[in-house]
């Protein structure tokens, strides 16, 4: 199963976040570990949490410095969001046939043309409102 400490990105302390991070990767942790028993093999988280600092460390690193071309609102900074690897697609193959699954239990993806070898989930729907949605 996955653990609060891969949510934590083995980083950040459970305790130093704040009440409503710390039911938000509650949620989080309840609903990907659904997933996670539902698909029935192990999954990687390769970024859950992340302080603002991370969020544009991240990004820097792909070389992308505007402000206005990073999603500040990402919902990786409220402990809503987790990214898994999946460099072989098949979790995303499993989304896909089990679309059902995630409806029942509330997670919404990025589209998978935009996470080539990873699976980005939320707890909460993007502004479409559509399960696979563009970033």
């Amino acid at each position: 199963m996955v653990s609060m400490n891969e949510l934590l990105n083995n980083k950040y302390k459970l305790e130093d976040q704040s009440e409503e991070i710390q039911d938000n990767l509650a949620i989080l942790l309840d609903k990907v570990n659904q997933i996670r028993s539902a698909w029935g093999k192990p999954m990687t988280c390769t970024s859950g949490l992340r302080s603002m600092e991370d969020h544009l460390r991240i990004y820097a690193a792909k070389g992308i410095k505007d402000e206005s071309k990073i999603p500040m609102k990402s919902k990786h900074l409220t402990g809503e969001a987790a990214d898994f690897s999946d460099p072989k697609q098949e979790l995303q193959k499993w989304c896909l046939d089990n679309t059902d699954k995630l409806e029942e239990i509330g997670l919404w993806c990025e589209d998978f043309s935009a996470t080539i070898n990873w699976i980005h989930f939320q707890i909460v729907p993007p502004k479409s409102g559509n399960r696979f949605f563009k970033p």
